[in-house]
């Protein structure tokens, strides 16, 4: 259902879930502005970050948040690198993209088998999204690459999720540990 939700201006739940993505990464009041040049500060490639959610729809937004609020340190890390000066990457936007082949992989019911035996397909597409966030992480700061390298980075990553997700799923669980515990 939200993944084939648009973003609605008249709905106030939509331009909160944006606000609270845009106050946790930049700090301050849930006050901004619907329209914007702030947006882009975030990583959405125009002022009106409902041009970007049309790919990912509301799931794309819900993903960001949920990914922000459950893993604040790490979203914060992944954060900084995208707004470092050399290795700058429009943050948003990678989100989804990554939400769009996350979506992509549950209409081919890839994972069914493994929704049933887990948990409710959300908190799995949840999961996996983080997951995907992490291994994200890792590449980037390990190869040090730069906007340059992130048509490949992505397409590598969009590929491993319809590939090895669970691989992907098992990766985080263990690194997560290790790196993010809170």
């Amino acid at each position: 259902l939200m993944a084939e939700t648009k973003y609605d201006r008249a709905e106030p739940i939509h331009l909160l879930i944006l606000q609270s993505i845009y106050s946790r990464l930049m700090g301050g009041p849930l006050s901004c502005p619907a329209l914007g040049a702030h947006w882009m500060d975030v990583g959405f490639n125009h002022p009106d970050p409902a041009i970007d959610l049309t790919s990912a729809k509301m799931l794309g937004a819900v993903s960001l948040l949920f990914f922000i609020t459950q893993y604040p340190t790490l979203a914060e890390d992944v954060f900084q690198l995208s707004t470092s000066s050399y290795q700058k990457f429009p943050f948003a936007l990678v989100g989804l993209n990554f939400t769009r082949s996350i979506a992509r992989l549950v209409r081919k019911e890839i994972l069914n088998r493994h929704f049933i035996r887990q948990k409710q397909l959300i908190y799995i597409v949840m999961d996996l999204y983080c997951a995907v966030w992490y291994k994200f992480h890792v590449i980037w700061k390990m190869n040090d690459p730069n906007v340059r390298d992130l048509n490949s980075v992505t397409t590598a990553m969009e590929h491993d999720i319809i590939v090895k997700p669970l691989s992907i799923l098992a990766q985080f669980q263990k690194g997560i540990k290790r790196s993010y515990s809170n």
